[in-house]
C-alpha cells in the first residue's frame, strides 16, 4: 500500500530538516542554524506529539470495543438464560451512570465491567445503590390505557400524584391513586366500589385487577393496553402499504 502525499511530505521532512540543521552546523552561519535547529525541534516534537495521540486513539479504541462486546455478549447471554429482569435492571443503572463527554471516556470501561459483574451474577446488586434502578419510570405510565370491552382510563403522569381519569358519564377521577417504589404496580380507587391494582408487563401492557370492595373479592382481571399515538414515520410507512382489507397506498 502507498503512502498518501501528505505523509510522504511529512516523512521528507522529518528527515531532511535535521540532517539540513547537521549540515549548517559545519557550513552555514549562525542565523541558518539556529533556524533550522528550531524548525527540526519543533517539527520533531509535534510528530512525537501526533503519534502518541495516535497511539492513545488506538489504545481507546481498542478497550472501547472489548468493553463494548463483553457488555453485548453478557446481556445476550443473561437474556437467553431467563434473566431479562435483571438485564433491564442493569441497562437503565448504566444508563443513568454513564455521562460521556468529548474531554473524557467517563469511566466507560469500569461502568461496564461493573455492569456485566451484576449482570452475570457475580456481584449481588445492593439495594438502593446506582443499580439498583427501576426497570420502568413514571412515566411510563402517562397516556390512554383501555381493555377489549372498552372502559379506559387516562394517566396523567405529570403530576404528583397521578391524576386518573375513567371512561362513562359523569367522567369519575379516582383518589387514593398510589404507585409502588418500582413503577410497576399502580393502585387506585374508583369511586366507593372499585379497586384497581395495575401491574406492568411491558411499557405497553398492564394487568389490571377489579377489586369489589363492597364483597371483599376480586370480580376480575384483564389486560389493559396503552394506546400509541402514530408517529410520522408509521403513518408514512402505512401510507405506501397496502392496508389488510382495505385499499392500497398510493
Amino acid at each position: 500500500m502507498s503512502m498518501p502525499l501528505p505523509g510522504l511530505l511529512l516523512l521528507a521532512l522529518l528527515v531532511c530538516l535535521p540532517v539540513g540543521w547537521v549540515v549548517a552546523e559545519f557550513r552555514g552561519g549562525r542565523a541558518l542554524r539556529i533556524g533550522l535547529g528550531l524548525l527540526a525541534i519543533g517539527l520533531v516534537g509535534m510528530s512525537v506529539w501526533g503519534l502518541s495521540n495516535l497511539l492513545a486513539r488506538f489504545q481507546y479504541n481498542a478497550w472501547y470495543g472489548a468493553a463494548t462486546d463483553d457488555l453485548i455478549g453478557t446481556s445476550l447471554e443473561q437474556i437467553e438464560d431467563g434473566h431479562l429482569e435483571r438485564v433491564l435492571k442493569i441497562w437503565r443503572g448504566l444508563q443513568l451512570q454513564y455521562h460521556p463527554t468529548y474531554e473524557t471516556r467517563a469511566h466507560y470501561d469500569e461502568l461496564v465491567e461493573e455492569a456485566t459483574s451484576r449482570m452475570r451474577g457475580d456481584v449481588p446488586i445492593a439495594a438502593g445503590s446506582a443499580w439498583d434502578a427501576p426497570v420502568f419510570t413514571a412515566e411510563t405510565w402517562g397516556g390512554h390505557w383501555e381493555d377489549d370491552t372498552g372502559y379506559w382510563i387516562v394517566i396523567d403522569a405529570f403530576e404528583a400524584p397521578f391524576r386518573v381519569v375513567r371512561s362513562g358519564q359523569p367522567r369519575i377521577e379516582a383518589h387514593d391513586v398510589s404507585l409502588s417504589a418500582d413503577h410497576r404496580v399502580l393502585r387506585f380507587t374508583e369511586g366507593d366500589r372499585w379497586r384497581h391494582t395495575l401491574v406492568l408487563q411491558n411499557k405497553y401492557e398492564a394487568d389490571c385487577e377489579w377489586f369489589d370492595l363492597e364483597k371483599g373479592v376480586v370480580w376480575k382481571t384483564r389486560p389493559m393496553f396503552k394506546l400509541v399515538r402514530a408517529s410520522a414515520e408509521m403513518k408514512a410507512r402505512s401510507a405506501v402499504h397496502p392496508v389488510p382489507g382495505g385499499e392500497s397506498g398510493p
